[in-house]
């Protein structure tokens, strides 16, 4: 099987409009009438004081999540959230924290690397705006026509179950696509260990993955295969470092991240393969 390699060049016009429909939409107060805005208000006084209770009293924000989804294995809370900004960004930070309950070596690890991982983004990100700016100001922009960039780091639990935690660390920022990430943890909550496909599929994961992702992009219509960047097998794209998560059906979900494997027009592409 062979796919079509294309390269598509992203205008340069698209940050600018992109940070503009942000910025717009961050500094823009919407219209309402009096009803909604006491609505409004009253609603947003609730959800301060409940962000409050989760950044300031981890017992309290341990319980909501241990309630709500987690069970007392594995809890993951929202240790902290923040803002920032100035002349050349708009930064919205959500950090979690991983409790496996007794498990501290493993814990103590991943919440290091992901406050470390953060911090490293965040601080790259600050960077990035600024020379940015400094482009822009050098080829005789009005520092008034500046639109910050907007940056934005969150995470999403995938799955949760007394034998696997999965979930994702989320950036996005509006300085470039390219600049949109995901980093993804998987763990093996019966033995505490951090899960590879090799630990899921065998020595021939690499095999077992691309015979099923090529067997789906088969189905696929023209247009999909065309828009790939790979020639023969995706087995080439696969190794050791391959993201993935687990969905709510214990599947395991290898992602793509955008223009890995495809143009840009399909973004982030995921492929579904059944667990043994």
């Amino acid at each position: 099987m062979s796919y079509k390699k294309e390269k598509i060049e992203i205008p340069k016009q698209l940050d600018e409009v992109v940070n503009k429909a942000i910025y717009d939409g961050l500094s823009t107060p919407l219209k309402k009438n009096r009803e909604l805005k006491i609505f409004g208000g009253t609603v947003l006084t609730l959800f301060i004081v409940f962000v409050t209770f989760l950044n300031t009293i981890p017992v309290f924000a341990k319980t909501m999540y241990e309630i709500d989804i987690i069970g007392d294995i594995c809890k993951i809370f929202t240790f902290r959230e923040y803002h920032f900004e100035d002349d050349y960004e708009y930064i919205d930070v959500s950090i979690p924290h991983i409790d496996l309950n007794g498990n501290d070596d493993l814990e103590n690890r991943v919440n290091l690397e992901i406050s470390k991982l953060i911090d490293e983004e965040v601080e790259a990100s600050k960077t990035r705006a600024k020379e940015y700016y400094d482009a822009f100001i050098a080829t005789g922009g009005n520092p008034e026509d500046f639109y910050p960039i907007y940056v934005n780091i969150n995470y999403e639990i995938k799955h949760i179950s007394d034998k696997f935690a999965s979930f994702v660390i989320n950036k996005s920022e509006t300085l470039a696509s390219a600049y949109n990430i995901g980093y993804y943890y998987n763990i093996d909550l019966e033995t505490g260990r951090i899960l590879n496909l090799q630990d899921i599929f065998g020595s021939g994961y690499q095999k077992i993955i691309a015979d099923e992702i090529d067997k789906q992009i088969s189905k696929m219509d023209k247009d999909f295969q065309d828009s790939l960047l790979i020639d023969g097998s995706v087995i080439d794209y696969i190794d050791e470092f391959q993201e993935f998560y687990i969905n709510d059906e214990g599947q395991i979900v290898i992602v793509f991240p955008k223009y890995e494997i495809s143009v840009g027009a399909l973004g982030t592409l995921e492929f579904v393969i059944e667990g043994e």
